[in-house]
């Protein structure tokens, strides 16, 4: 039997082979990315343009909502129409850790206060129509009361605070936070001594900067994503799937030199 040969070194048909795999598995991923990108585009337009409401939860629906500009002004409503009357409102099941004289000390800071300051203490949560935003809540209740200048300060039951504004703004203020050892009244007290302290500068329009020119209150997370109809496939995406398919054909390149290898050594010893 006559001895085996030792391999060949790779020839100018192994390196033609490589390159011929590589170029093919990297356009292959280009066109499959751009592919792709072009079928989901065409889904989403069609769901765009469709109307339909598709929800996976409650709430991933109720996440938006604070990006909503068609809110159901209901709840801030009956909230404007109840401060109209006590300058303190309560939400009615939250179990609010509360003293009556702090309580009593809110009504005579408030009381005392160049222009017109609520206090709200709210249910708030992730699940509300305003995401459980303290600053938004407030901006529109505010959004619904008479007078022309006015300030409500929002309270949850963890103590944390918002403001919302009408008519005078205070650029100088501090954002309000609340200590965690006090109660959620002492942060109220706290967070009224502060507005009614604070310097109060007039607006050019009759609403608060977390307003817009319509008095509609601005959301706290606009919608940042593109429509469907103008999402474009970009460079960016070109090149990944060419790196994809330079990484996968080099692999693949590899794989074919040892396969043609380890067949040109069974033949050499047969």
């Amino acid at each position: 039997m006559a001895a085996a040969r030792p391999p060949r070194p790779a020839g100018a048909l192994d390196w033609i082979i490589a390159v011929i795999a590589v170029a093919a598995v990297s356009v292959g991923a280009t066109l499959l990315s751009g592919f792709l990108f072009d079928q989901t585009k065409t889904e989403r337009i069609e769901i765009a343009d469709s109307g339909r409401i598709d929800v996976e939860s409650i709430y991933t629906d109720r996440i938006k909502g604070s990006t909503d500009p068609d809110y159901y002004p209901s709840r801030y409503q009956a909230i404007a129409k109840s401060l109209a009357t006590d300058p303190v409102y309560f939400d009615g099941y939250p179990e609010f850790d509360i003293k009556d004289e702090e309580i009593t000390a809110i009504r005579t800071v408030v009381a005392d206060a160049d222009t017109p300051i609520f206090v709200a203490f709210l249910n708030a949560s992730d699940l509300d129509d305003a995401d459980g935003d303290l600053d938004l809540l407030a901006a529109r209740i505010v959004n619904e009361m008479d007078d022309a200048e006015a300030a409500v300060l929002t309270v949850d039951a963890t103590g944390l605070m918002g403001v919302g504004e009408k008519g005078v703004h205070r650029p100088a203020m501090s954002y309000l936070s609340g200590e965690y050892e006090d109660t959620d009244s002492r942060n109220a007290l706290t967070g009224v001594e502060q507005l009614r302290s604070a310097e109060t500068v007039d607006l050019a329009s009759s609403h608060s900067y977390k307003h817009d020119d319509n008095g509609s209150p601005l959301p706290v997370r606009p919608e940042s994503a593109t429509a469907p109809h103008d999402l474009e496939y970009s460079t960016g995406g070109a090149v990944a799937g060419a790196v994809i398919g330079i990484i996968v054909g080099g692999g693949a390149g590899i794989g074919i030199h040892f396969v043609r290898r380890a067949l040109k050594k069974r033949t050499a010893k047969q």
